[in-house]
């Protein structure tokens, strides 16, 4: 491929069968044959303003060729996904831990009623003053067991852990906000690129169609 600071090409298409090319000067030589072969064909597909806007955007990035495109729009994508499923994985972990944080107070606080229950002589009429407690209870207690929780942690640690929990989703948040604006960034200069080195082809299609 031609190197940016290299010998110009020819202001023939250029071949893009590796796509390792210099985006700067095809697109610069793809500008020159639209307006060689009537500017008001290469206004409709993209104005100028646009072009220099995207060719700005590879001086300011570094970007060389098309397939250096392609693998940083390529790796935006990825780490957005990766992003997005961490943001999840962090949500899930924190609805575990407030829940376990909800069943935890329960039996903290009903078992001294549990055990009132458990203890009186006539624990049908106890019942009918606590039924609700109990059955609250019943259900932290099975819950936590299901949990597979033998020692009932500490409060203080569980919340701890739900507040870094959610500094944690709060920055992963702000990150992937950033990387999926960088993706549609990229992906609408892909789509610009495509567009302007494409121009040529269409305006030989259509010289063939009025033949």
């Amino acid at each position: 491929a031609a190197r940016i600071a290299g010998r110009p090409r020819p202001s023939r298409q250029p071949k893009r069968d590796d796509k390792r090319i210099s985006l700067l000067i095809d697109i610069q030589n793809n500008i020159k044959a639209q307006e060689s072969a009537g500017f008001a064909h290469w206004a409709k597909i993209n104005n100028l303003k646009q072009a220099a806007k995207t060719m700005n955007f590879f001086t300011e990035h570094g970007i060389s060729s098309y397939e250096e495109l392609e693998e940083r729009a390529a790796a935006l994508v990825s780490k957005t996904d990766t992003l997005l499923a961490s943001i999840k994985a962090t949500e899930n972990h924190m609805a575990d831990l407030a829940l376990l944080m909800k069943h935890t107070a329960a039996y903290r606080n009903l078992k001294p009623v549990y055990d009132s229950y458990r203890k009186s002589y006539d624990k049908e009429k106890f019942l009918r003053g606590h039924e609700s407690d109990i059955i609250l209870f019943e259900a932290s207690a099975r819950a936590l067991k299901e949990m597979e929780i033998e020692k009932l942690p500490s409060a203080e640690k569980m919340k701890a852990e739900h507040d870094t929990l959610a500094a944690e989703k709060e920055t992963l948040y702000t990150e992937y906000k950033t990387a999926r604006q960088e993706a549609r960034e990229y992906s609408t200069i892909k789509q610009n690129v495509d567009s302007l080195l494409d121009a040529p082809k269409e305006h030989e299609r259509e010289k063939y169609m009025e033949r």
